[in-house]
């Protein structure tokens, strides 16, 4: 349930009662640009998480249904995620776990930047909280992350001329390199990929694909640890991932997980 829990809070990302958003809101650019992501699929060392999306007529994301099977488990945890939009901006959402009640979301804007995603538990009691700052080109340049209204983490990011985050930055310190492809979450606005991305945060964020991140962890201390990811990609026709095996090792080389995600669009 934990790491069912960390997956919808990065993914849905994130991961609501209806919010009330600034007084710039208006339409963003219609969502649809290039194909259609309609399901993320990820085997990892955990277990098989899997993601559906439901358009609607407009080509907005309405309902996303998502599963978590973890190894020696033969039950799932289901999820189905109901959206809510005003001017093509998505303003709430309802999370259902196997039916019940889960949390609900509140996501607020200035001049059509998501700036904030609050999430509430089931009694409507703020969980979560991520504040989102931008720079000067519209890009998020950091965000801070809240749990019961505690400051969790403050991430800062530094991008490339193509709108690539090249290094993120807490406690740790990570650089890293892409390919030239457009990415599973190109068909979503720029806010939109926050929220309905198919993988990570900083990977919805960019516009090319990661090929590998070479992190410093506790980077601040004598003794820190070296992570490498390095991402193997397979594409189709239009040179849109297919596949992504992504194998995490240690400094000296000694693998510690591997991650195979899949994606299918129309």
């Amino acid at each position: 349930m934990k790491k069912l829990n960390l997956l919808l809070a990065i993914i849905i990302t994130l991961t609501i009662f209806s919010c009330t958003s600034d007084d710039n809101i208006s339409s963003e650019e219609p969502e649809l640009t290039e194909k259609k992501l309609t399901k993320v699929s990820e085997e990892g060392n955990y277990g098989i998480y899997e993601k559906l999306y439901i358009y609607n007529s407009d080509n907005n994301v309405t309902e996303m249904e998502s599963s978590f099977t973890e190894f020696g488990q033969t039950a799932s945890d289901l999820h189905n995620t109901v959206f809510s939009y005003e001017n093509n901006l998505v303003v709430s959402a309802i999370d259902y776990e196997n039916g019940a009640l889960y949390k609900t979301y509140e996501f607020n804007y200035s001049n059509d930047n998501l700036t904030e995603r609050i999430i509430y538990d089931s009694d409507g009691i703020e969980d979560e909280r991520i504040e989102f700052t931008y720079n000067s080109n519209n890009e998020i340049e950091s965000f801070d992350y809240y749990v019961d209204s505690i400051l969790q983490q403050t991430r800062n990011f530094t991008y490339n001329t193509n709108g690539n985050i090249i290094i993120a930055e807490d406690i740790d310190y990570s650089e890293i390199e892409y390919d030239t492809n457009p990415t599973p979450s190109s068909n979503f606005t720029s806010s939109n990929k926050i929220i309905f991305g198919a993988e990570s945060l900083i990977m919805n964020l960019c516009g090319n694909n990661e090929t590998m991140r070479i992190t410093n962890y506790n980077n601040s201390l004598p003794s820190e640890t070296v992570r490498n990811f390095e991402t193997t990609i397979t594409y189709d026709t239009d040179n849109y991932p297919l596949s992504k095996v992504l194998v995490q090792t240690d400094n000296s080389g000694n693998e510690i997980n591997t991650r195979t995600t899949t994606f299918e669009y129309e």
